[in-house]
């Protein structure tokens, strides 16, 4: 669903820029130029700044003295165990500039951490001074690490560790089915309601620290809730009533929650809740001519 509003234009603007900078550098790659010196295309990685290095070498990146201890600060927060959206919440509260906001000006826009910046810098490998993913092997020679090559390991496998966790638990019969994941928005801030289990039932949870409101200049609540119950009747109901006759729904209320999962995506559903207003803004596609489906549901 396209939605526009002040409020999504400078979200969506503060991701984009979160693209470039918050991927902590992997705009910022090294490739031959035709004299064969390296040369750095882009924006250099968050904690690092570029230098000229010795006559008839090119660029190199050496770190900045303004933000490479924060990376440092990053990797040593997620060796204490703490979690990305902690660490990111951290870094809004100390007002710390963000990997958007970082450059010639640094210090002038403090927009909100997000976990996927945090995310991106701990699993770019520049900063124990390796080669960046498509540099041909030449980025080890124009970087000066941020911080010892054990400390990024020791992060590399904490998070392989934690990607192996899921497939152990494959075979558990206490996994949680999310018919909705990846389908419903957030109004106030348009970001994805992530899937969370309470009172042994599934509900949808955007949370949005106060540093973040604050920083955004958005009002939202610090955690927006709804539940997946509450939404399956009305949404089925809906469906049939918009579809049919040329549409069959499938009842969707008692399938499982993957088979529902599966229908909603082949439906393309997508959904905006508003909690203010208790209102669910539905958009699905139906037939094989794709025809459009909008519509506001009362929760």
């Amino acid at each position: 669903m396209h939605l526009s509003s002040p409020v999504h234009d400078r979200i969506s603007s503060q991701r984009a820029q979160r693209a470039v900078a918050g991927t902590a550098g992997t705009h910022a790659t090294d490739a031959p130029e035709r004299s064969g010196k390296p040369r750095i295309w882009g924006r250099p990685p968050y904690g690092y700044r570029a230098v000229a290095g010795p006559e008839g070498t090119g660029l190199r990146l050496v770190p900045d003295e303004r933000t490479a201890p924060i990376v440092r600060r990053i990797f040593d927060e997620y060796l204490d165990d703490r979690g990305l959206q902690i660490i990111a919440e951290g870094l809004t509260a100390d007002e710390v500039p963000s990997p958007g906001s970082h450059g010639p000006r640094t210090g002038e826009g403090t927009a909100a951490w997000s976990k996927s910046a945090v995310r991106a810098i701990l699993v770019n490998p520049r900063y124990a001074g390796h080669a960046a993913t498509g540099s041909g092997g030449k980025g080890a020679a124009l970087c000066t690490p941020v911080l010892p090559t054990d400390v990024f390991e020791r992060v590399r496998a904490r998070f392989e560790a934690r990607r192996a966790r899921p497939e152990r638990d494959a075979g558990s019969t206490t996994s949680r089915e999310y018919a909705l994941r990846g389908m419903v928005r957030c109004a106030r801030c348009n970001r994805l309601m992530q899937g969370t289990w309470n009172n042994a039932e599934p509900y949808y949870r955007c949370r949005f620290p106060a540093e973040y409101a604050t920083a955004n200049q958005i009002e939202h609540p610090r955690n927006v809730y709804l539940r997946e119950q509450s939404v399956l009747g009305p949404l089925t109901s809906w469906l049939r009533s918009v579809a049919a006759p040329q549409w069959r729904v499938p009842p969707l209320r008692t399938a499982d929650g993957q088979a529902r999962l599966d229908a909603f995506r082949a439906m393309e559903l997508r959904m905006v809740y508003d909690d203010s207003t208790r209102l669910l803004r539905v958009k699905a596609t139906a037939g094989p001519d794709g025809t459009v489906l909008r519509g506001t549901l009362t929760l």
